[in-house]
């Protein structure tokens, strides 16, 4: 057995890992019909376009195309009824948008642990944590990984909050054979340049309901009413409501991209399945356990590491010095509960005075402790559609040639 790149023998894997351009001719055709047109802004042209086109590909009633992933959560929640004084439960180990969007309706996010197994949002956790300020939890398909959506939607008939899904990671991904952002009261999706579906930046909520669309429709455009209906100056401004308003541009990325999903989730798929069957013998080694008729929409694979005779920062230096992409944590934050925003209810940058729909609320950072150690020991495995099949036969072949070192396994 070659000893360890680590300590000098040779790299399992010596080549970097191949990242194409994303963005082809399909991306120019359509943004050159954009400036044929002469029109950049929506909310008809391209944006109408792609609104009607993911519309009938997930099959679902109603989307709503907005400037971000943010901005996504931000309107669905607003459509689903959050206001000042109301709850909001979800998970700390998620992008700050999730919070962020909570926070921008002056409602107060509530913090439910993960199931280790499955790395995402615990339904019991979640249970326990609803009072009778609950209007929404919000299921993260963290990773592309779906969140059991039956648990989900049970909870909601029990207790009347509605469940808002954030499928910022997971274009594509089913559960049950439905779409991931389907099943819920409402979705939000991201395509910033990471995610499945990108437009550089960007994003779109979904709904089958006609009054959460509704909502959404004019909260994302200053409320603004542009069938025609109104004249110029006679805008009603029922409510308060930002600019989230996408361009043409923008959605015409969106449809070239919508075009390649399916083969995206495929490619991704097969890479997924490579290391469950290859990796999954591993001692220590704990690939994310799928709910029940979930098909994922794979991100980087939180696979979790539990062994004693290495510690995991020793693990990843070794697998690193392999030319492995093994990321070590999952999200920008970590866990939310410990970040400035939260800990000290920090919400404006230039003074320390906390909002009134905030000030008593008091969280403690240590009632999420599957987070704190999912965070402390995973290891991301790398999942991208542009990889080679070589690209991941190495990346399998430096792992468990670490195991092996390790361990003893073949």
């Amino acid at each position: 057995m070659d000893a360890l790149a680590i300590n000098g023998g040779p790299k399992a894997k010596p080549t970097p890992y191949r990242t194409e351009n994303r963005y082809g001719d399909e991306e120019l055709q359509q943004l050159r019909e954009v400036i044929d047109a002469g029109r950049l802004m929506g909310p008809g042209g391209k944006v109408q376009e792609f609104e009607e086109a993911v519309a009938e590909a997930f099959g679902v009633r109603h989307v709503v195309m907005v400037t971000s992933g943010t901005a996504a959560l931000h309107t669905a929640l607003a459509a689903l009824g959050v206001s000042e004084g109301d709850e909001v439960i979800t998970t700390p180990m998620t992008d700050i948008g999730t919070v962020a969007a909570i926070l921008a309706l002056h409602a107060t996010p509530v913090f439910a642990d993960i199931d280790l197994q499955t790395t995402l949002i615990s339904p019991q956790s979640a249970r326990e944590r609803i009072t009778d300020r609950t209007r929404v939890v919000i299921a993260v398909h963290l990773a592309g990984l779906p969140c059991p959506m039956d648990e989900m939607m049970a909870l909601s008939q029990r207790t009347g909050v509605k469940i808002l899904e954030d499928c910022a990671q997971a274009h594509g991904g089913k559960y049950r054979g439905r779409y991931l952002g389907t099943i819920g009261h409402a979705a939000g999706f991201s395509m910033n340049e990471s995610k499945q579906m990108s437009t550089g930046d960007g994003g779109f909520v979904m709904t089958n309901d006609d009054t959460t669309a509704r909502i959404a429709g004019l909260f994302h455009d200053k409320t603004y009413i542009r069938d025609g209906s109104i004249g110029y100056g006679d805008q009603p401004i029922p409510f308060f409501a930002p600019n989230y308003r996408p361009s043409c541009l923008q959605a015409a990325v969106g449809l070239a991209q919508l075009h390649k999903l399916a083969a995206l989730v495929a490619r991704r798929d097969a890479v997924a399945r490579r290391y469950y069957a290859e990796l999954g013998d591993l001692p220590h080694l704990h690939l994310p356990r799928l709910a029940e008729g979930g098909e994922p929409s794979w991100w980087p694979i939180p696979a979790r590491y539990s062994g004693a005779e290495a510690t995991c920062q020793e693990m990843r230096q070794a697998l690193a010095a392999e030319g492995l992409s093994i990321g070590s944590r999952i999200g920008p934050a970590g866990n939310i509960l410990r970040t400035e925003l939260v800990r000290e209810k920090r919400y404006y940058p230039l003074t320390d005075a906390v909002p009134a729909f905030w000030r008593d609320t008091v969280y403690d950072d240590t009632t999420c402790p599957n987070v704190d150690t999912m965070q402390a020991t995973v290891m991301r495995l790398p999942v991208d559609q542009r990889y080679s099949d070589e690209d991941i036969a190495q990346t399998i072949a430096g792992i468990r040639k670490v195991w092996a070192h390790y361990f003893g396994t073949p």
